[in-house]
């Protein structure tokens, strides 16, 4: 079984989201066999596609962290220092590269991930 390292990293060197070419019919062939691989691993209901794209830049000691508030039903992300991010989150969204398992996803936001429940109400506790 191989493993796969997770790590924080810059969005830099992603395109600015109005350079970004939306989702078109190029893109069906490639998304299918996404689909399909996902499929065969029984993987479908756990990843999806992310449009990679920036709109400014995020330090190197920062993440993109997530902020729930399901009362107003508003849904936040924002940069966060590594060091205040806290050690319970999850990531949700990679960039997969070329390289070995150790080395090809590279981690790119995170929501906290709670022992209190929902994580909404982590963000609630959080906030007050």
């Amino acid at each position: 079984m191989s493993s796969v390292v997770l790590a924080p990293m810059q969005w830099a060197d992603l395109e600015d989201i109005d350079d970004v070419e939306p989702l078109n019919d190029a893109d069906a062939e490639c998304l299918a066999d996404i689909r399909n691989v996902l499929r065969e691993h029984g993987k479908l209901e756990r990843f999806g596609i992310t449009l990679l794209h920036s709109h400014f830049e995020v330090s190197e000691d920062e993440i993109m962290l997530e902020s729930c508030d399901s009362q107003r039903r508003r849904l936040t992300t924002a940069p966060v220092k590594i060091s205040e991010s806290g050690e319970n989150k999850v990531g949700t969204m990679w960039m997969l590269r070329e390289g070995d398992a150790t080395t090809m996803a590279w981690c790119k936001s995170y929501c906290y991930k709670t022992s209190f429940g929902r994580h909404t109400e982590h963000h609630r506790r959080v906030k007050d």
